[in-house]
C-alpha cells in the first residue's frame, strides 16, 4: 500500500479519536454535573421532608412556614437564655469538631438538622421515604431512574423506593447519616441515561458530527485526487521512459558506426574527431542510462549482469574518454593502481564504469581551470575501493547529507552553476548499493572533494 495511504487512514483514525475524546471528556463532564445535582437535591429533600415531619410534630398545614433562627449566647437577654435551658433536653448538645469528623455533617448547619432528626425520630416521627423521593424527583427536575434505600445501623437495606427495578446503576451516592446516632442512612443509585445527554447536547454533537464528516469528507477527496494524479504521472513516466529507451539503439548504432569509421580511417586529424564524437555519443548514452535507472528503482530493481571486470582498464577507458571530452578545459586525470597484477572483479561492467565517469566527470565539471583529479585503486579489508579525488571547489557539510537525493544539486553562485540533472549521484548509489559495496563523500568548501565508493570481492564464477 502507498505511504499516503497509510498517512490519510492514520489522519481520519486521528481525527475520530480526537472526536472520541472530546465526547467522553463532554460525557464525564456531563455524568460529573449531574452527581453534583444529585447531590444537592438528596440534602433539598432531606431538609424538606425533615420540615413536613416538623410541622406534622406541630400538628400545622404543610403549607405553613416554620424559621430555625441562631443567636450568640452573648447576645441573648436573660429572659431568652433562661427559656433556653427550660427548653433543652438531655443529650441534645453536640460537639461540632467531632460531629465533622466523624461524617454527620460539613456544616454547622447541616449538623444542627442531623440534631433535628434525632429528635423527630425520639418522639416518633421517623423519615417518611415516599415523601422524601417525591421532594427528590421535584428537585431534580430531569429524574433518571433511580432508587433511595434506606439503611439501618448495621448497613441492611430496611425500605427503598424508586423506579430502578433491576437493581443495575451507573452511578450509587456514599451513605447520608439521618441522625447523628448512627441508626440510618440513606443512598441514592441512578442510572443516568445516555439519551438524557444527548437530548441536552443534540446541537454540539450535531455539530461535532459535521465537523468529523467534512474532515473525512476532505482527506477522501485528497486521497483520491493524488491517486488520479500519481496514475497520470505513472503514464506520463512510463511513456516519457519508453521514449528515452527508445533513444538507445539508434545511438548505440551511430557509436559502432564511429567505431568502424575510426578503424579505416587513415587520416590522424579525422580519426581523432571520430573518437571525440564518439566519446560525445558514449556520454549521451550514459547520460540516458542513468535517467533510466534513477526513474525505474522505485518500482522496477536494476537486473546485474556480473561479469569479469578489469578495473584498471575500465578506469584507464573512461579517463581517455573523459579527457578527449573535456580537452578544452586543462585538467590532469592522474590513476594511482595499487591492486594486484591481473585483477579481476565479479560486477557488472556497465554500470561499475558509470559510477566511475560520474565521479570523474563531476570533478572536472565543478573546479576551475588546472583541476587535479587523482583516481586511486586498491584493497582494502576485503573489498575493492575506488577513490575519486580532486583540488575543485568542494562541498561544504550542511548540504552533503543530501548529496545523493534525487534531483538535488548543490547551491552556488551564479559563475559556479553547471548544467546538471541531479541524478548522477543517486543513481551512483543505488548501483553501488546493489552490488553490495557502500558509497560515501568527504569534502570541504574550496578544499576538493574525495568520493569513495567500494565493492566486495566475490569469487568470480
Amino acid at each position: 500500500m502507498k505511504k499516503y495511504y497509510y498517512i490519510t487512514i492514520v489522519a481520519a483514525l486521528a481525527i475520530v479519536c480526537l472526536q472520541a475524546v472530546y465526547l467522553k471528556n463532554l460525557y464525564n463532564r456531563y455524568f460529573d454535573e449531574y452527581i453534583i445535582k444529585v447531590n444537592d437535591a438528596v440534602h433539598i429533600a432531606l431538609d424538606k421532608e425533615l420540615h413536613l415531619r416538623s410541622l406534622k410534630e406541630e400538628g400545622k398545614s404543610p403549607k405553613a412556614h416554620q424559621y430555625l433562627y441562631a443567636k450568640p449566647v452573648s447576645d441573648m437577654l436573660p429572659e431568652e437564655t433562661d427559656s433556653l435551658r427550660r427548653r433543652s433536653i438531655a443529650g441534645d448538645t453536640i460537639n461540632v469538631d467531632v460531629a465533622r469528623e466523624n461524617g454527620i455533617g460539613k456544616t454547622t448547619g447541616e449538623i444542627i438538622s442531623q440534631l433535628r432528626q434525632d429528635i423527630a425520630q425520639k418522639r416518633g416521627f421517623p423519615l417518611e421515604l415516599q415523601v422524601l423521593d417525591s421532594i427528590f424527583v421535584n428537585a431534580l427536575e430531569d429524574s433518571p431512574c433511580h432508587t433511595i434505600l434506606l439503611y439501618d445501623k448495621h448497613k441492611l437495606v430496611i425500605d427503598s423506593i424508586g423506579s430502578l427495578n433491576n437493581g443495575k446503576s451507573n452511578y450509587a451516592s456514599g451513605l447520608y447519616p439521618i441522625g447523628t446516632k448512627g441508626l440510618q442512612y440513606l443512598q441514592v443509585k441512578a442510572d443516568i441515561l445516555m439519551a438524557s445527554f444527548v437530548k441536552l447536547h443534540i446541537w454540539t454533537l450535531a455539530f461535532s458530527a459535521c465537523f468529523m464528516l467534512v474532515a473525512l469528507f476532505s482527506l477522501i477527496y485528497q486521497l483520491v485526487v493524488i491517486r488520479r494524479k500519481e496514475e497520470l504521472l505513472r503514464k506520463r513516466e512510463e511513456s516519457i521512459n519508453g521514449t528515452i529507451h527508445d533513444l538507445k539503439a539508434p545511438l548505440n548504432s551511430v557509436v559502432a558506426m564511429l567505431s568502424w569509421l575510426k578503424m579505416n580511417e587513415t587520416d590522424l586529424k579525422k580519426k581523432g574527431n571520430i573518437e571525440v564524437s564518439q566519446s560525445g555519443i558514449k556520454h549521451l548514452v550514459y547520460n540516458i542510462e542513468s535517467m533510466l535507472v534513477v526513474a525505474r528503482r522505485d518500482r522496477k530493481k536494476i537486473v546485474l549482469n556480473k561479469t569479469e571486470i578489469d578495473v584498471l582498464a575500465l578506469v584507464e577507458r573512461v579517463k581517455k574518454e573523459l579527457d578527449m571530452l573535456y580537452r578544452g578545459k586543462s585538467h590532469t586525470i592522474e590513476i594511482v593502481n595499487e591492486l594486484p597484477e591481473g585483477f579481476r572483479i565479479s560486477a557488472d561492467g556497465m554500470y561499475i564504469e558509470n559510477v566511475t565517469r560520474n565521479l570523474i566527470e563531476n570533478s572536472l565539471k565543478y573546479s576551475d581551470e588546472g583541476v587535479a583529479v587523482e583516481v586511486s585503486l586498491s584493497i582494502k579489508e576485503g573489498v575493492l575501493q575506488v577513490s575519486v579525488e580532486d583540488n575543485g571547489w568542494g562541498i561544504a557539510p550542511c548540504y552533503q547529507k543530501d548529496l545523493f537525493k534525487q534531483f538535488y544539486q548543490v547551491p552556488r553562485s551564479k559563475e559556479c552553476v553547471q548544467k546538471g540533472y541531479g541524478i548522477g549521484l543517486t543513481q551512483a548509489k543505488y548501483i553501488i548499493n546493489e552490488h553490495g559495496g557502500n558509497i560515501k563523500v568527504k569534502s570541504a568548501e574550496k578544499e576538493g572533494s574525495i568520493f569513495t565508493f567500494t565493492i566486495p570481492l566475490t569469487k568470480i564464477k
